[in-house]
């Protein structure tokens, strides 16, 4: 796996650097969302190598919450400029 190059979806293995390609952040980021439990457990562990299944890391992706995509709403979508004065 090169950095910059997507993984292969239909390998039957993600490893955290492949996880990171796919979600377009470095590896510690990963290693992070893993340790805080913001990401699905490993469904396999090698020595100290942990893997997902692509399917697993796709479906949890695609259900996270987005800012400004039903999650946080954007920048002065609740009336208030960026300054913090409001508009109503």
């Amino acid at each position: 796996m090169t950095v910059g190059t997507s993984p292969d979806t239909t390998a039957e293995w993600w490893t955290t650097s492949d996880v990171a390609s796919y979600l377009g952040v470095k590896v510690a980021t990963v290693t992070n969302y893993r340790k805080r439990g913001q990401m699905p457990e490993p469904d396999a562990t090698v020595g100290r190598t942990h893997m997902w299944r692509p399917s697993r890391i796709m479906s949890w992706h695609e259900s996270r919450p987005r800012p400004g995509v039903g999650g946080r709403p954007a920048a002065g979508a609740s009336g208030e400029s960026t300054d913090g004065v409001s508009s109503r």
